[in-house]
């Protein structure tokens, strides 16, 4: 199975309306009415409807088909496209912002689909960007006992074959003509495999609730669950694509790019 096809079947199973909404209004919060949006990895198209319903005008893609088909049946222009294997079908400088929600992590070729995003970004516009941060806390301290666990949902969920940290986002940033104006963080306390089961022990989990964002506000690189970007294009820095292998099926048979 490919990763059209694999996502394909995880966009198929998701359950209408199954996301942390309060993780998407941290975008939605950023964005102008008026503004022209591109979701690069829309998936389902749960945040790009919140955006388009903010007055954004939006177009969405994703490696998957049925991604891109249950964002389009919300009314919003959406196609699909395999960043590993595509450009985006857009000119430079064609948006006024480029959000990418948790999805590069799931690609192969992080550096080129990071300048592939903000290529088609116009200057003075802005990149938001939002990532698992694999230097949380407790995988910090699971790396001192020798663990390093695949827990589904987490920054490790086995979904992910990219891994970033706070440091890692930033270089990313700076090195596509990106000035970085906010890193902020997320605690994803809905995790519940990622936290220590006290932490939703009666009595305690009130007081996690209130107290544990203010611990990811002033540390997020170490205890946000995940991480947020959002930088503006300063400059426009031109990218060449790497050289990759052909990508394959298990049979050995090329895999070509989407049509």
């Amino acid at each position: 199975m490919d990763l059209c096809d694999y996502y394909d079947k995880h966009w198929t199973d998701l359950p209408e309306g199954e996301v942390d909404f309060d993780r998407l209004r941290m975008i939605v919060d950023r964005v102008e009415p008026g503004t022209r949006v591109l979701e690069a990895g829309c998936g389902p198209g749960f945040l790009a409807k919140l955006l388009r319903d903010k007055g954004a005008d939006v177009v969405g893609t994703d490696v998957s088909r049925v991604g891109a088909e249950r964002t389009s049946r919300r009314g919003i222009p959406a196609q699909q496209v395999d960043l590993d294997l595509q450009t985006l079908p857009f000119g430079d400088g064609s948006f006024d912002t480029v959000v990418c929600n948790s999805n590069l992590e799931h690609l192969f070729y992080l550096d080129d689909n990071v300048a592939e995003c903000v290529r088609v970004l116009r200057v003075g516009g802005q990149f938001i960007w939002m990532e698992p941060n694999t230097a949380h806390w407790r995988y910090r301290l699971w790396l001192l006992v020798g663990r390093w666990p695949y827990i589904p949902e987490s920054p490790t969920d086995p979904y992910h074959i990219r891994h970033v940290t706070a440091a890692e986002l930033r270089r990313h940033c700076e090195r596509n003509g990106l000035v970085v104006e906010e890193l902020l963080g997320h605690a994803g306390l809905w995790c519940r495999k990622l936290y220590p089961r006290w932490f939703y022990a009666r009595g305690v989990a009130r007081v996690v609730r209130w107290t544990y964002p203010t611990l990811v506000r002033l540390r997020p690189q170490l205890f946000a669950r995940y991480l947020f970007v959002r930088a503006v294009k300063r400059v426009h820095v031109p990218h060449v694509r790497g050289e990759r292998p052909t990508p394959r099926f298990a049979d050995g048979t090329a895999r070509a790019a989407v049509a």
